[in-house]
């Protein structure tokens, strides 16, 4: 297994620690402020050796299709593992409602199926801009609703502060929804314009014979 793909593994192993804190950590009832601010610092550094594994298989020429293929499928656990905590924090379901994580999860899970799908049938299928700014606005909104915690915790006396990380974290909150719901519109829209294009070449190629 070649660097990148270690680092990859890596990540997935920091997102099941990450996952393992958070569930016996008691996060949701905490008064320890220091609990939220280190289930944050562990979700950036797993999204962050994201950015190190591309970066060595891009520079090293190590790309492969185990890499190509777990590298987003670790981002999603990480980033729909947490979101599903959420779920269970009611200091966070207050910023990210229940019916928003299972519509984003639900987008998440059909845009993998649909790229697997389309690349099963011979059809390369990348990820489109407005999907990668979906994942880095996710990315800011999970350390954001940590943040909120951590603030309202150790800083409860500082209203305006307190009420500018609210605004930001729902800001995003929003900002990734609206991304997630038009980039899965747009993964949909493409894969039905390849399969329509392959049923037609069929067609043509069908009706030659």
């Amino acid at each position: 297994m070649n660097l990148p793909n270690r680092i990859t593994m890596g990540r997935f192993a920091l997102a099941l620690a990450l996952f393992g804190f958070l569930e016996w950590g008691n996060i949701a009832g905490t008064g320890e402020w220091w609990k939220p601010a280190l289930a944050a610092a562990a979700f950036i550094l797993a999204v962050a050796t994201d950015a190190a594994d591309g970066y060595y298989a891009r520079k090293l020429g190590l790309q492969t299709d185990f890499g190509r293929i777990a590298d987003p499928v670790v981002d999603k656990v990480i980033v729909c593992g947490v979101l599903i905590f959420f779920c269970s924090y009611p200091w966070a379901e207050a910023t990210v409602p229940t019916w928003m994580v299972v519509l984003i999860v639900c987008r998440e899970f059909l845009v993998s199926g649909l790229r697997g799908f389309i690349e099963a049938r011979g059809v390369a299928f990348p990820a489109r801009w407005d999907g990668k700014m979906k994942m880095i606005c996710q990315c800011i909104m999970i350390p954001a609703v940590f943040l909120q915690r951590v603030m309202d915790l150790r800083w409860p006396g500082e209203e305006s502060l307190v009420a500018f990380v609210n605004y930001f974290a729902i800001f995003f909150v929003w900002l990734t929804f609206v991304l997630t719901l038009s980039s899965g519109f747009r993964y949909i829209t493409a894969a039905a314009a390849v399969l329509r294009k392959q049923g037609e070449e069929s067609g043509v190629k069908g009706g030659g014979i």
